[in-house]
């Protein structure tokens, strides 16, 4: 069979899969976005040090416009509503208890309209996390849930539930010879046929043990959220409008004590890569948003090496470093 047949023969095969929704993850309940740094119950306590100005506020996509307003619009017609989100295909509204009340809309605007004290920092990490999520997907460009960097001359993406590693696996090569792309969401787009790396992080988040073992000092760091131990590492920011997308790791916590590891491709590939969407729970309610993704996440799973590592639950930074160097 010709290539382009199996690859017509794999395109229907995903087209049902979709129909049937076999691929989702089960048990599709959406809550709200809570970052592994805080919780909901603890920010009103936390987040109360700095009022919100707007014009020190940043987004990682340079051409959307943030808007501070005294009340956000909210989601006409949603395809998807709850007490706290609302969503269709070209608006999200979204309100964090204590945080404040998000709208994106049409992935070139966002309004924001912050909760009473609350600090920079919380607002700063909803709009570069959930909004972020939003835009992208208004935009049709597909986010992964995963930190990039180049290595002997590869784009490198680490993907995986969050608390894994990314971060520290990511930050453990850039501080080794590799340069940056992008940390936690990573948008990807074609160019020249082949899929790309989109670079727009300035700088990585990580856990004071990681800063530890990776030898570095946490004093002159801005935390994530005031009284958490999650910091802001700086990056030098990447200089590349894109990357190519060379190899992508979804790395997993397992009970044995040795690592192991097993290329993906076909549907298993597919899946993996579907399920590595960040945000993925919003695409019910944006079906164009679905459907463009279909062909790209085929194109990742052809064209793009994918491996998945299962790793040992305790583990060092520097000897999972070591064991990726290897498949590279």
């Amino acid at each position: 069979m010709s290539g382009v047949a199996i690859g017509a023969v794999l395109y229907l095969i995903i087209k049902v899969i979709l129909s049937l929704d076999f691929f989702r993850r089960k048990n599709r309940v959406l809550v709200p976005p809570i970052n592994q740094t805080l919780r909901l119950s603890s920010i009103s306590s936390a987040l109360m040090e700095s009022k919100l100005t707007l014009h020190s506020l940043s987004f990682p996509l340079k051409d959307v416009i943030i808007y501070q307003v005294k009340k956000v619009r909210r989601v006409k017609n949603p395809v998807f509503s709850t007490s706290w989100m609302e969503l269709n295909q070209n608006s999200f509204w979204m309100q964090i208890d204590g945080v404040g009340s998000f709208y994106a809309c049409d992935g070139s605007e966002v309004e924001v309209a912050p909760a009473p004290g609350t600090s920079q920092a919380a607002v700063r990490l909803y709009l570069e996390g959930s909004v972020y999520g939003a835009i992208l997907h208004q935009r049709k460009i597909l986010p992964l849930h995963g930190s990039c960097f180049i290595m002997n001359k590869k784009g490198i993406m680490i993907c995986g539930d969050s608390g894994i590693g990314k971060s520290s696996l990511t930050a453990a090569f850039c501080l080794n010879g590799g340069e940056f792309l992008s940390d936690d969401v990573t948008p990807v787009i074609k160019r020249k046929g082949k899929p790309h790396i989109m670079p727009h992080s300035t700088r990585i988040k990580l856990w004071d043990d990681s800063l530890e073992q990776l030898g570095q000092d946490k004093a002159s760091l801005d935390s994530v959220t005031p009284g958490h131990s999650k910091y802001y590492y700086p990056m030098k920011p990447s200089k590349r409008k894109t990357f190519p997308l060379d190899q992508i790791f979804i790395i997993e916590a397992s009970d044995n004590e040795v690592f192991s590891s097993v290329k993906l491709d076909g549907i298993s590939a597919f899946t993996a890569l579907r399920n590595e969407i960040y945000r993925w729970e919003y695409l019910p309610a944006m079906p164009k948003t679905e459907a463009a993704y279909l062909n790209q996440l085929i194109d990742i799973s052809r064209q793009v090496s994918i491996t998945r590592v299962k790793r040992p639950k305790d583990i060092s930074i520097e000897d999972m470093q070591q064991h990726i160097k290897q498949l590279i």
